[in-house]
């Protein structure tokens, strides 16, 4: 019990090889000595309305919490632009994602697989398997949307296994860490907008 099974079915890509240019782990640890995550057993305030900072290399705004001092959980709180998209990245840490406010979509795939389409609305919960492509989207025109991301941050980074990585298609623009990402839309998002499905709903 509590033992991996034998026939665990793990894609071979998900085993990563670091590519430098495309990491996002420098920007996200330099956001948070700049921007302390908050701490302690809860957040005090509502997390519809807490205030986010900019994350430029995200194309959205974000925080983090540190909770409880636990070891290996760790959450942070986004919000997407009225319209807008975050950047197409995808991480080796297992996440769990809880919509607080808004409606929109999620594009998700591994790396020559269909991309799949997840339909969001405030309190949906779902997760992008590990190293999977995935990319999210606020389907209002007029309001931001926010999410929750639960992940096993501090076991994977533990284990030296940490990784966050941007698409191809999403150009790094700047220098330094504070850089911005010009975040191309996914694929099916653009099949989509001339009528052709976007993958499984």
């Amino acid at each position: 019990m509590g033992e991996w099974p034998e026939d665990w079915d793990m894609p071979e890509q998900v085993f990563v090889r670091d590519n430098v240019d495309a990491s996002e782990i420098a920007a996200r640890d330099e956001f948070n000595r700049n921007n302390p995550p908050i701490r302690g057993l809860s957040v005090p305030d509502d997390l519809r309305t807490i205030e986010l900072i900019k994350r430029p290399w995200r194309n959205n705004k974000g925080l983090w919490f540190e909770l409880a001092e636990n070891r290996v959980l760790s959450s942070h709180l986004a919000e997407l632009a009225p319209g807008g998209n975050s950047v197409r990245h995808r991480h080796t840490t297992e996440a769990v994602i809880y919509i607080v406010k808004g409606h929109g979509y999620s594009i998700v795939n591994y790396e020559g697989e269909e991309e799949q389409r997840i339909d969001w609305q405030e309190g949906t919960l779902f997760s992008p398997p590990v190293w999977a492509w995935h990319q999210h989207f606020n389907a209002d025109p007029n309001e931001t949307a926010r999410y929750l991301a639960v992940q096993d941050t501090g076991l994977i980074r533990h284990m030296r296994f940490h990784q966050i990585e941007r698409h191809p298609t999403q150009l790094k623009q700047g220098g330094g860490l504070d850089y911005e990402v010009n975040a191309v839309p996914a694929q099916a998002q653009e099949r989509e907008a001339v009528g052709e499905p976007a993958g499984e709903q």
